[in-house]
């Protein structure tokens, strides 16, 4: 079995296909799911789901390496397979993000993807704790837009590269004790400005 501290650093996606496959908002919660090693059926009792409807998905991720089996066990007579993320973080290749034939809708997919589950992060834990989680210090919900120099550009995007690696480093093993599990979801994008003669 492959210890959390043993996975790849980081999984780059960066081809078309693995883009699509990851795109996807369930896709996203069963790799946030699987830090440490799940059959489909106890990720389905984690995300609430049936467990049927998993299976595609699992080994559509399994297919393209973005998980692997790291145990399996025979449970009346059927094998029954536990899986793993084979790396602690998922990056999409900058240069795939950029690319224009990397068709716009897979673009589309992965934002949505992305924005989805942290919606989904944030409804269920409202559901669950009955509290608001940008209360109490505990949360920031944040946006904004800036004016930057290209130096003043460099910098920050410097730093927030600087501060991703920094959090990618933290807490390897996973859970444990004394510890809390937070999301972060950032974008940085160029923008065009809105004019005032647009529909």
């Amino acid at each position: 079995m492959t210890a959390p501290d043993e996975l790849t650093h980081e999984f780059l996606v960066d081809e078309i296909e693995l883009l699509k496959v990851i795109a996807h908002s369930t896709r996203l919660d069963i790799l946030q799911s699987l830090k440490h090693p799940k059959t489909v059926k106890e990720i389905a009792r984690l995300l609430k789901l049936p467990a049927t409807k998993l299976y595609y998905h699992v080994n559509l991720m399994e297919k393209h390496g973005l998980i692997q089996v790291v145990e399996t066990n025979v449970v009346s007579g059927i094998v029954e397979k536990k899986y793993q993320v084979v790396a602690r973080n998922y990056r999409i290749d900058d240069q795939l993000l950029a690319d224009q034939s990397a068709n716009t809708e897979n673009m589309y997919r992965m934002i949505n993807a992305m924005l989805d589950a942290t919606r989904s992060e944030i409804q269920r834990t409202m559901r669950i704790t009955q509290q608001n989680p940008f209360d109490a210090s505990r949360g920031i919900l944040w946006r904004t837009t800036m004016w930057l120099t290209p130096e003043q550009y460099e910098e920050l995007y410097g730093r927030f590269n600087a501060f991703l690696d920094e959090i990618g480093a933290l807490n390897p093993e996973g859970k444990e004790e004394g510890t809390d599990l937070y999301g972060l979801t950032l974008a940085w994008y160029p923008l065009i400005a809105p004019m005032e003669d647009e529909p």
